[in-house]
C-alpha cells in the first residue's frame, strides 16, 4: 500500500478512538454536557438589626416651692425675712401681691433679705421663686403681718399653709419696759392675739383643736362658720377642744374667736383650712395575730385630752338633687330653717339656690 493510504488509515483510527472516549460512562465531558444548568442562587434575605427603642425623655423634676424660715417684724414695720429655695434661683418677697425685695439664693438653698419697712396695718407676705430658666414657682405658705398703728405695742406674725394649722411666729405684746414678749401680755400692754397651734384628727374620727389666747379670755370655736363651742383659757393661756363624733371626711374652715364675754365683740380671730381624712377601717375588723400579751394587743392609743369635749356635731354631705330646703326639712322638721344652714356655711354657699354634690355643711344647733 502506498504511504498516503497508511496515513489516511491512521488518521481515521485516531478520530475513532477520540469519539469512543467522549461517550464512555463517567467521562468528564459527558458529565459536563448532561449536568443540569446551575440554579440561580436566590439573594440572601436582608436581616435588619432590631432597633433599640429610644428611652422616653425623663420628666423634669419639679422644684419645691420657696418657704419661710424667719419673719421678724418690729412695731415700726422694719422686718427681716429668711427662708429656703432652690440654689441658683432668685426669690422675690411680695407684700399684698406687690414686689418689695429680691434676693439671690445661695448654694446652701437659703436666702435672707431686709426689705423696706411695712406700713401700719395688716399685710400678707408671699414668695415667688424665679429659676435660672425663667420659670417661676410661688410659695404655698403665706405670712399675715399686722403692724400696730402707733408704731409700738403688739405685732402679729402668723404663717399659714394649706392643710396645716396656722403657726404663730410672733404674737407679741409690750411690757412695762417697752420690750416685746411672746404671749405674755401685761396689765399695761395690749391684749395677746388668739392663735391656732394644732388641728388634727385621730383614728376614731375625733377632731382636736388647740391654741393660745390672752389669759382669762373666752374663745369660741366655729367649723364652716357654724358655732361649735366655747372654752376659757387656762393658767398658761392655752385652750383646747375635742369633737368626738360627726366630723365627716372633707374640707373645713376652722375658726376661733376671742370674744368679749359681756358684749360679744370679737377682739381677735384666727382661722385655718383643714382637710379631715376618711376614717380608716377599725382594727377590730381585721384578723389579729395571736398574742400572749392581751393588754398590749387590745389597748388603743390614748386620745388627746381637751379642756372642752363636744360629744358630737351634725353635718350634711350634699348629694345630687339636694337643696337647702330639703336638708332643713330633714334636719329641723321645717324647710323654713334653711337660712340657718346658709348663715352657718356662708363661706361655701354663695347662693342659697346653688349647692353642689360633695359639699359638707355643718348643721348648727338651733336656739
Amino acid at each position: 500500500m502506498s504511504n498516503r493510504v497508511w496515513i489516511g488509515v491512521g488518521l481515521l483510527l485516531i478520530v475513532a478512538v477520540i469519539a469512543v472516549f467522549q461517550f464512555l460512562p463517567g467521562s468528564d465531558t459527558q458529565k459536563a454536557d448532561n449536568a443540569p444548568p446551575p440554579a440561580a442562587s436566590a439573594p440572601a434575605p436582608k436581616v435588619e438589626a432590631a432597633k433599640t427603642p429610644e428611652p422616653a425623655p425623663a420628666a423634669a423634676p419639679q422644684s419645691a416651692p420657696p418657704s419661710f424660715d424667719v419673719v421678724r417684724v418690729e412695731p415700726n414695720g422694719d422686718l427681716v425675712v429668711g427662708g429656703r429655695a432652690q440654689s441658683g434661683s432668685s426669690v422675690t418677697l411680695l407684700a399684698d401681691g406687690k414686689s418689695i425685695e429680691t434676693a439671690k439664693v445661695g448654694e446652701t438653698g437659703q436666702f435672707a433679705m431686709v426689705p423696706p419697712a411695712l406700713s401700719s396695718g395688716p399685710h400678707v407676705l408671699t414668695l415667688l421663686m424665679t429659676l435660672p430658666d425663667g420659670k417661676t414657682v410661688p410659695s404655698a405658705q403665706s405670712v399675715a403681718v399686722d403692724v400696730p398703728q402707733a408704731k409700738k405695742g403688739a405685732v402679729l406674725v402668723a404663717k399659714s399653709e394649706p392643710g396645716k394649722a396656722t403657726e404663730l411666729l410672733a404674737p407679741l405684746s409690750a411690757d412695762q419696759n417697752g420690750e416685746l414678749a411672746v404671749n405674755k401680755p401685761t396689765a399695761n400692754g395690749p391684749r395677746a392675739m388668739v392663735g391656732i397651734t394644732v388641728v388634727e384628727a385621730d383614728e376614731t374620727g375625733a377632731l382636736y383643736v388647740a391654741g393660745k389666747a390672752a389669759g382669762g379670755s373666752s374663745v369660741r370655736l366655729y367649723l364652716n362658720e357654724s358655732f361649735v363651742g366655747s372654752a376659757e383659757t387656762s393658767a398658761d393661756s392655752s385652750w383646747s377642744f375635742r369633737i368626738e363624733k360627726g366630723v365627716v371626711a372633707g374640707h373645713y374652715n376652722v375658726r376661733v374667736d376671742d370674744a368679749d364675754p359681756k358684749t360679744g365683740k370679737v377682739l381677735s380671730r384666727a382661722e385655718v383650712g383643714f382637710d379631715m381624712p376618711a376614717l380608716s377601717t377599725p382594727a377590730t375588723t381585721q384578723p389579729a395575730a395571736p398574742s400572749t400579751n392581751t393588754a398590749a394587743s387590745t389597748q388603743a392609743a390614748p386620745a388627746k385630752q381637751a379642756a372642752v369635749t363636744i360629744p358630737a356635731i351634725e353635718t350634711a354631705t350634699v348629694v345630687r338633687g339636694d337643696s337647702l330646703w330639703r336638708i332643713s326639712s330633714k334636719t329641723y322638721g321645717s324647710g323654713f330653717r334653711y337660712t340657718e344652714i346658709h348663715q352657718a356655711n356662708r363661706e361655701q354657699i354663695r347662693d342659697p339656690d346653688l349647692i353642689y354634690p360633695g359639699q359638707i355643711f355643718v348643721l348648727p344647733k338651733l336656739q
